[in-house]
């Protein structure tokens, strides 16, 4: 496991990168707003104390909210654990499920 924050690499940009529009003009650069998501992510920074080397924070909680309303963060989320047991020389879909089927009675704690 990673100790210090560190700037997405080419291998992992190339894997996230078919999730979003790159094809559309814009103003900044979606793998420095990718980056700096990580890194408050990372640090637990505030939105309005992003440091100046990043896009400004308005911008980058922008497309944050754009994407999460959008659901692609579920969507990157399933395809790098697919990805993962791919490479781990599993299926890319699990075929069992665990479930805890343990129950907890509550009747008798619930008063009328």
């Amino acid at each position: 496991m990673t100790k210090q924050w560190q700037p997405l690499t080419d291998p992992q940009w190339a894997a996230i990168s078919p999730f979003f529009d790159l094809r559309r003009k814009r103003t900044h650069n979606l793998r420095h707003i990718v980056d700096a998501l990580l890194w408050l992510l990372r640090t637990g920074c505030q939105w309005r104390n992003l440091p100046s080397h990043w896009p400004h924070w308005q911008a980058v909680y922008y497309y944050f909210d754009q994407w999460k309303q959008a659901g692609i963060f579920e969507q990157i989320n399933a395809a790098l654990n697919q990805l993962d047991r791919q490479q781990a020389g599993r299926a890319s879909h699990p075929s069992v499920l665990c479930i805890d089927s343990q129950s907890v009675k509550l009747h008798p704690m619930i008063l009328s």
